[in-house]
């Protein structure tokens, strides 16, 4: 697995990429786990890297974005 630390704006910009390619993620099996770090007030996703779907490219982006 393979974990991404977000922000609030960076999650959102991953919420938006599931909803728009959940179609293809859930064709390829591909899966991913989120959680909320109060503390912190971040997002961990997890993915596995075998996913398919070019989310860990997409999440790669976001967090070259900022």
């Amino acid at each position: 697995m393979q974990t991404f630390i977000l922000t609030q704006t960076q999650f959102n910009q991953w919420d938006n990429f599931c909803l728009d390619n959940g179609k293809a993620m859930y064709e390829h099996g591909d899966s991913y786990m989120n959680e909320y770090n109060e503390e912190t007030k971040t997002f961990s996703v997890r993915v596995s890297q075998t996913e398919q779907s070019g989310i860990i490219k997409f999440l790669e982006k976001v967090l070259d974005t900022f």
